[in-house]
């Protein structure tokens, strides 16, 4: 009996809906249900813009909404300095969705001056590989863009950093950008 029980308990169990019967309701967010569906796992260490685009569909869709003018796309275009832009950013972090998407909407228009990595951290912001030449940089807010800039034999040296949004109102993290770079070109 014992056995026959167990063998019962094996098999896959599905009940079948009435027939007419309304479909099961969408999970309450905040719900257990809702609170169980599987998130995408969290990019950590250095990744690719095509993993960053494949991890969240926020990504994607901020990416959608980014507009980058003619001055703005000239602007990167026109750096002749070559530098290293690392983006240091939390997959699970709403500022980091909102931001990325600018350097995103930046890196597909080419510029062999200017070198992108983008770091991926877990909740603790920690870093666990700087790219090569780069010094490591303290990070406590994500996102954060760090520029640095090359130097002979190729050292970097930080000219510069991003934090977390633009540092003036209305200004969008692209606009940010192209002007960090272009304030390290006339500094070196």
């Amino acid at each position: 009996m014992k056995a026959v029980l167990l063998a019962l308990l094996a098999l896959p169990w599905q009940v079948a809906p009435r027939a007419g019967a309304p479909p099961d309701p969408a999970p309450m967010p905040g719900s257990l249900q809702s609170a169980i569906r599987p998130r995408p796992a969290d990019l950590l260490g250095e990744t690719t813009a095509k993993a960053i685009l494949a991890n969240r569909a926020k990504f994607r869709d901020n990416l959608a909404k980014v507009q980058l003018g003619d001055d703005l796309r000239s602007r990167w275009k026109a750096v002749r300095q070559p530098v290293t832009l690392v983006a240091v950013f939390g997959s699970w972090c709403g500022d980091s969705h909102r931001q990325l998407p600018d350097l995103l909407a930046l890196e597909a228009e080419p510029n062999p001056f200017i070198e992108i990595h983008y770091l991926g951290v877990a909740r603790n912001k920690a870093v666990t590989a700087w790219p090569r030449g780069c010094p490591p940089q303290k990070v406590d807010r994500v996102p954060t863009f760090y520029l640095f800039a090359t130097q002979p034999g190729g050292r970097q040296k930080l000219t510069g950093t991003v934090v977390e949004t633009p540092p003036r109102a209305g200004q969008t993290m692209a606009m940010a950008l192209v002007e960090l770079l272009e304030a390290s070109g006339r500094a070196l």
